[in-house]
């Protein structure tokens, strides 16, 4: 009887000096704001390796948002001041203000993910940090969440959008070719398709602004404005090989190519595409197959 009285004593006196609670705070001051965060994200050899985004509150109440795609231009959105208050959430549920430094695994790896983070507070305080193939404790979650929230401007149309005004998809291997062309001359569109396999193609016209933008689109998404692979002008045609041109309104170019049968060697030499060939060809396809649909549908 008297060990229970002392234990109840001890546990009393324990609970009266905090002792065992949870560290209460929330890291950032209640006055204190999140003023702007960046946050790039380096992904190996993926297609969508290479991507920046910074997110600011602006003195209107609006927030702006700018991605950076490997090479691209930078593409600038105003939105509602309400996406920095779900950051700052996120920065307070994780306590991001804490996390500094360069996190590293314990055992190399090689070919992976990157990322670094940078937040800017309304007191003037700020904090950087980054890592390797790792991660502050349970600083994963609030990362990949903040990148989830960022991502979607991803696909977003730019501010300033700027015309596409040719497009040029071909595909060749032994068993057949197909070739997907657009094409504007004032205000007059024309399209070419020739399925995979076909000798032969048809001819379009009348498009109005969907196909021009899907097809910026696949650009945008496939990152083939930062892609550099085989010159053209050094082109196999006796090798199986896909190949891109397209033109925009302001003269800006993209000429590329890729062999589908490249060695470990040209690999090494030419560094592993940042595109799947498979999602450009399908994303191609589809793109042209809905706008004929709906071209067909007006007429």
């Amino acid at each position: 009887m008297r060990y229970v009285i002392r234990l109840l004593i001890v546990m009393s006196l324990l609970s009266f000096l905090g002792c065992g609670q949870k560290d209460p705070a929330p890291g950032l001051d209640r006055d204190v704001h999140l003023q702007s965060l960046y946050y790039s994200a380096s992904h190996g050899y993926h297609a969508y390796s290479n991507i920046g985004y910074r997110a600011e509150r602006l003195e209107d109440g609006q927030a702006r948002v700018t991605v950076l795609v490997g090479n691209d231009r930078d593409r600038v959105y105003l939105t509602e001041g309400a996406l920095m208050d779900s950051l700052e959430a996120l920065v307070r549920e994780y306590r991001m203000d804490r996390f500094k430094g360069h996190y590293e695994p314990k055992m190399e790896i090689l070919d992976g993910d990157s990322w670094s983070m940078e937040l800017v507070f309304t007191d003037g305080k700020s904090t950087s940090c980054g890592g390797y193939m790792a991660y502050p404790p349970k600083g994963a979650a609030g990362i990949g969440k903040a990148e989830g929230i960022l991502s979607r401007w991803l696909y977003q149309e730019p501010a300033e959008e700027i015309a596409l005004i040719s497009f040029r998809y071909e595909y060749h291997d032994a068993e057949g070719s197909e070739i997907y062309t657009f094409e504007q001359k004032g205000e007059v569109r024309t399209a070419f398709v020739q399925p995979y396999g076909q000798a032969k193609g048809q001819h379009y016209e009348g498009f109005d602004d969907f196909l021009p933008k899907r097809l910026a689109n696949e650009i945008r998404w496939n990152h083939m404005a930062s892609y550099t692979g085989e010159s053209l002008t050094d082109e196999d045609t006796s090798r199986p090989r896909w190949i891109l041109k397209a033109e925009y309104a302001n003269g800006q170019k993209i000429e590329t190519m890729d062999y589908l049968d490249r060695t470990p060697e040209e690999d090494w030499r030419q560094g592993v595409p940042s595109v799947s060939e498979m999602d450009l060809r399908h994303s191609t396809e589809h793109g042209f197959s809905e706008a004929i649909q709906l071209l067909e549908k007006r007429d």
